[in-house]
């Protein structure tokens, strides 16, 4: 292994090392015991329906992220930006927030059922506290993740290609087939390990929206550490949850390699909006927009007298919700920026450099190990700083920088590793010929290119942070609020208006955040 490709992995590594399998190790240390149940019945029937449930959510995730991301990477139409902006809107949600927004359209009550299928057909969809509910919801947080890291490659896949199968005869379903397909597979497998393991390792849509009659994975360890006081159940949970996804992140390594990478000139085309598009369009706005149009609208809606207030945003901000979640609404809002903020920045370094490391030295065992905390419970993580406190004096917020940086970083690395993977590295070579040092190549001819991969690393960072609630519950000092708990407070206080409110708040931030964002990410032709 070459000094720069050392020099460039060893943050990640240092970071990874003593803020992620450090309290891991010692949690594991403090708390487990000899005579292992790993393999009961219980623990494996809990990992055989996570399982089943994940691959399916994954299914229905990719199915309507890759359409999407090739109407945002590929083709012109109007309103593209708002499109773009709202359909993320639900990866960056407080869990708590967007999952009752879920609920209030599609419910038995809910606007879906209220004001379209009942009056019309006379029929209700009903599919809430289903095995269909819970895969609906995982597709409903996750298919961003196909749409945002492979639109960015289709957005930077050169036209010539493609424009060659054409010359030679093949139809445009040939040439995306055979063509352009292999070219994006590194990102499409990119994706769909990602969201397999986000579904994998679900918490609030299976809580709330499958019910309890359903128990995967995450929500057993959040019962056996917070209800039955079982830590080494938990841990039994955490090794099974660490292997299963050790290897499927080892196997995913394998087929990238299989599948091969593509060097080619960046260059951007943009084609006529198909008519498939139409009707794309019209069932993301149905299953995507109407929960988040629900949720904005019960924040400003008065139910009882059916008219526009804002008294619920009056409430928030008066003071009159501050003995409810220890702090003012203003701090709440200040913080998270702050927080979000610098787990934003701290994951964009890391994974650059990591990624570009990880690309030369071509080794499986590191995409294992920076993608491994996805497989670790967030509830774990946090346990696994408290028991940390022992011998390291840490204290909140000092330890959240840390925590959501590492939930954060692996979204970052694979999007990276990918961008890496296709960047043309002969321009590079060339400016190092024309005698551009290391800093010059990264700021003149690296990040300009790999500027898509920045945008999406730095805000799906800045959305996890602002939207992440188990660890930070686990670890909660009032005097440092978080919108999300914030929220989640609000909501069990049984002040449900002042909360939906605040989640108004928080999603119209949002989107007009990422709409800004966007531009550069997904340019378009006027």
């Amino acid at each position: 292994m070459k000094s720069r490709y050392i020099f460039s992995i060893l943050p990640a590594a240092i970071f990874t090392a003593v803020f992620y399998l450090l309290p891991i190790i010692v949690l594991f240390a403090y708390t487990y015991k000899t005579g292992s149940s790993v393999f009961n019945s219980l623990n494996l029937r809990i990992l055989k329906f996570t399982s089943y449930q994940a691959f399916l959510s994954t299914l229905m995730s990719f199915a309507m992220g890759l359409p999407g991301a090739y109407l945002l990477g590929r083709t012109r139409f109007r309103f593209k930006g708002i499109f773009a902006a709202l359909s993320t809107v639900p990866f960056v949600m407080p869990s708590i927030s967007m999952t009752l927004g879920f609920i209030s359209f599609f419910g038995h009550n809910g606007i879906f059922n209220s004001y379209f299928l009942w009056p019309i057909f006379h029929v209700r969809f009903e599919p809430l506290f289903t095995l269909l509910g819970v895969v609906m919801g995982n597709a409903f947080y996750n298919f961003p993740l196909t749409m945002m890291i492979v639109g960015s490659a289709i957005s930077n896949l050169d036209p010539l290609y493609a424009e060659a199968a054409r010359i030679d005869g093949a139809s445009k379903f040939k040439s995306f087939l055979f063509i352009e397909l292999p070219i994006l597979l590194p990102s499409i497998l990119s994706a769909l390990i990602l969201t397999f393991i986000y579904c994998f390792t679900s918490f609030a849509v299976v809580l709330v929206i499958g019910g309890a009659q359903f128990s995967t994975i995450e929500v057993q360890i959040y019962m056996y550490l917070t209800t039955i006081i079982d830590f080494k159940g938990a841990i039994d949970l955490t090794i099974l949850q660490i292997a299963l996804i050790g290897s499927i992140v080892f196997i995913f390594g394998i087929l990238r390699k299989i599948a091969g990478i593509f060097s080619q000139e960046i260059s951007r085309s943009n084609f006529k909006f198909p008519l498939w598009g139409i009707l794309y369009l019209a069932g993301i706005s149905i299953f995507v927009f109407g929960p988040i149009i629900s949720q904005v609208f019960a924040g400003f809606w008065n139910f009882q007298n059916s008219t526009f207030t804002l008294e619920w945003i009056d409430h928030l901000f008066s003071g009159r919700m501050n003995p409810y979640i220890g702090n003012s609404v203003i701090a709440a809002i200040l913080w998270t920026g702050i927080f979000s903020l610098s787990s934003a920045i701290l994951t964009v370094i890391l994974s650059i450099t990591s990624a570009y490391a990880v690309n030369k030295i071509k080794s499986a065992i590191f995409d294992i190990i920076f993608t491994s905390s996805l497989a670790i419970s967030p509830v774990i993580l946090a346990f696994g700083y408290l028991a940390l406190q022992n011998w390291i004096p840490l204290n909140f917020p000092s330890e959240i920088i840390p925590i959501y940086t590492i939930l954060s970083f692996p979204i970052g690395f694979q999007t990276f590793l990918s961008g890496w993977q296709r960047f043309p590295e002969e321009i590079d070579e060339a400016a190092s010929v024309d005698g551009a040092n290391w800093f010059q190549r990264l700021t003149l001819i690296r990040i300009p290119i790999l500027k898509p991969q920045v945008i999406s690393t730095f805000f799906f960072a800045f959305a996890i942070s602002m939207g992440e609630m188990s660890a930070t519950m686990v670890l909660y000092n009032p005097q440092f609020p978080t919108i999300s708990i914030s929220a989640y407070r609000l909501f069990s206080s049984m002040h449900v208006p002042e909360a939906q409110a605040l989640g108004s708040i928080l999603t119209i931030a949002t989107f007009v955040v990422f709409y800004i964002l966007e531009k550069p990410l997904f340019r378009e032709e006027q």
